[in-house]
């Protein structure tokens, strides 16, 4: 009982609030400052050079080819240690 009297009150508080509204004056300030901002061409081509550069890197390193002293070096890996055992 005591609970759900809490859990009442709780959603009750906000029962008296009332929505703020914006005067047009406020409203017309924030969008002229929304579309004032601008990006300039030159930060638009290095952001776009950028992102270039890492898909390109990203496709390189996927499709470049392993490295054979890579599974040698698993291989030996796998034969040094056969268990998780440390002492026996």
């Amino acid at each position: 009982m005591e609970r759900e009297n809490f859990i009442n009150k709780v959603l009750n508080s906000v029962d008296g609030i009332t929505k703020v509204t914006l005067g047009d004056v406020v409203f017309q300030r924030i969008e002229n400052q929304i579309n004032e901002t601008t990006i300039s061409p030159r930060t638009m081509w290095l952001v776009a050079a950028s992102i270039a550069v890492l898909v390109s890197f990203n496709i390189l390193l996927l499709n470049g080819k392993t490295n054979p002293n890579q599974s040698e070096m698993a291989s030996l890996e796998h034969s040094i240690n056969k268990s998780n055992q440390l002492y026996k």
